[in-house]
């Protein structure tokens, strides 16, 4: 039970429940007497846990036991992707988690792999280290794991996007994850982007940018101002895009639909 000491801070929800933040006991403000505590570095495994898709070894050989998690995880990818895309997705994800595989085929320890889907946030903020964030999307990934003993470590653990590539959380990103299967990963901005973390960022930040024209073109017409919103409507003259066409229909968004202004 808590005492008038203790301090407990609530953070948003996560997945229809709130995430309690760890307590620190404090006497006077800033003066911390117990340290947060540490985030785990391994979880228990169980092979019959319906959470996960697990592939064991059946003990009569190695080529066997691949083929089927080969299947397991081309079935998982198929959801979405197909043809040669999902071939490679494949290939990226067994690469992605040969290592701790190799290790644990060699150690002579009982093992097995599960596969479940997880949710990543990914924030673009100023620095890694801290700093405000300046964009933020969510998306759904797919965790590879590899238990021995059963029991997973959190370096054994394998994240990664819905095309396979990995998604190369930091251990400290992934133990505040593998537990939940929420995870968050901070990526820099700048110079230090991927080509991947890069699209995605110039596509959120080109998608703010038709939010905001929209915004700002309907604040101009309910104040009287009808030429902004036919520059957007009518001319097409969205952030990032070329004009569709110099008709007097125009694209509000691609795929969603025109409207005609006389």
């Amino acid at each position: 039970m808590l005492g008038s000491s203790d301090r407990v801070t609530f953070l948003a929800p996560t997945g229809g429940a709130y995430r309690q933040a760890p307590v620190s006991r404090v006497d006077a403000p800033g003066q911390a007497l117990r340290a947060p505590i540490p985030l785990p570095s391994s979880r228990p495994a169980d092979p019959r846990d319906p959470a996960y898709l697990t592939v064991e070894p059946d003990g009569r050989d190695d080529i066997g036991f691949q083929d089927r998690l080969r299947h397991r995880i081309e079935a998982v990818f198929a959801v979405v992707q197909s043809g040669e895309a999902l071939d490679a997705s494949v290939e990226r994800a067994l690469d992605a988690v040969r290592a701790p595989l190799d290790a644990a085929q060699t150690s002579g320890e009982a093992f097995f792999v599960q596969i479940r889907a997880v949710g990543v946030e990914v924030s673009y903020a100023e620095s890694a280290e801290g700093g405000g964030v300046f964009a933020a999307y969510r998306q759904i990934g797919f965790e590879i794991s590899v238990a021995r003993a059963r029991s997973v470590d959190a370096g054994n653990v394998r994240v990664l996007n819905l095309d396979g590539r990995s998604l190369s959380l930091t251990q400290q990103e992934t133990r505040a994850g593998f537990t939940s299967g929420h995870y968050g990963k901070r990526v820099a901005g700048g110079s230090a982007l991927d080509a991947t973390a890069r699209e995605r960022l110039e596509a959120a930040q080109a998608g703010l940018a038709r939010v905001k024209a929209v915004q700002d073109a309907l604040h101009a017409y309910w104040a009287g101002d009808l030429d902004p919103l036919k520059e957007l409507l009518v001319d097409g003259r969205f952030p990032g895009f070329e004009p569709a066409s110099r008709t007097r229909a125009g694209a509000v968004f691609p795929g969603i639909g025109v409207l005609n202004l006389a």
